[in-house]
């Protein structure tokens, strides 16, 4: 049996190079999915799958900023699905600075889509899972909120919250069948989609000199030879273990996948 077999999923920031090819892994086993994502343009990344099965992909424009447009969103999936297993949180905010170059406004951008974001997401989707007594959330994080790395001061804060909401959610949940995780992949291949501006987003200026040095936990780059950068199918895979009944025993924890980048005890 697939592993995902007529399972509903709501993908929040579902445009995105990391959705879209998960969403062709949650087709393969047999999962219904709603995109949600804050600009028709992001929803032309899946074009072709959705073409391929209408039956089972929709889209709904909304923002992970308003709770409003969340609720919204989760009651159209019951509506079209008639109910909701998983949650997938994607949506995300790159821009940023420096500690003397970032602006004020990009830190409020940056935690209400991701860490606040992660929050309205499953405040919305929690009263169709309590019902059922099942969930599986999964909060897309990164490696920058985990280890050393050179990305901006809003970008590791933000990401580093994610992990913390999601232990937080983990407990709060537990009682009610529904299991939240997170993820945090270091470097990933995305040279297969084009990039698409963030709205609002300023894009990052490093100083020059900063952050010197070869590959390693600052500069990216995996410890496993000639695979400097994980490709989206293998995160795919682990977002389906994840979403899946196979995962049933873990919650609250962040999966790292990046080539020994970072290691735990």
């Amino acid at each position: 049996m697939k592993k995902l077999q007529d399972k509903v999923a709501v993908f929040v920031g579902g445009g995105s190079a990391v959705a879209t090819v998960a969403l062709k892994h949650f087709m393969d086993q047999g999962a219904k999915v709603v995109l949600v994502d804050v600009d028709e343009k992001y929803f032309g990344r899946s074009q072709d799958l959705r073409a391929q099965y209408p039956d089972r992909i929709r889209t709904f424009l909304g923002a992970c900023t308003s709770q409003e447009d969340m609720e919204q969103a989760m009651a159209f999936t019951q509506k079209e699905f008639g109910k909701i297993d998983i949650l997938c949180n994607y949506a995300g905010f790159h821009g940023g600075g420096d500690i003397t170059t970032v602006l004020a406004g990009q830190w409020r951008i940056a935690m209400d889509v991701t860490c606040l974001g992660i929050y309205r997401a499953v405040r919305a989707a929690y009263p169709y899972m309590k019902e059922r007594q099942y969930g599986r959330i999964m909060n897309f994080a990164s490696i920058g909120g985990r280890a050393n790395r050179g990305v901006p001061v809003t970008y590791a804060a933000f990401k580093a919250a994610a992990i913390g909401i999601t232990r937080a959610l983990a407990l709060e949940l537990a009682a009610d069948g529904i299991t939240v995780n997170s993820m945090a992949p270091a470097s990933l291949d995305t040279s297969a989609f084009e990039r698409i501006p963030e709205k609002d987003s300023v894009p990052m200026k490093r100083p020059k000199g900063a952050l010197k040095g070869g590959p390693g936990a600052t500069q990216g780059g995996s410890f496993i030879p000639d695979r400097p950068v994980a490709n989206l199918d293998e995160i795919a895979h682990v977002i389906v273990f994840m979403s899946s009944d196979d995962s049933a025993f873990l919650t609250g924890d962040c999966l790292d996948v990046n080539g020994g980048q970072f290691m735990q005890p």
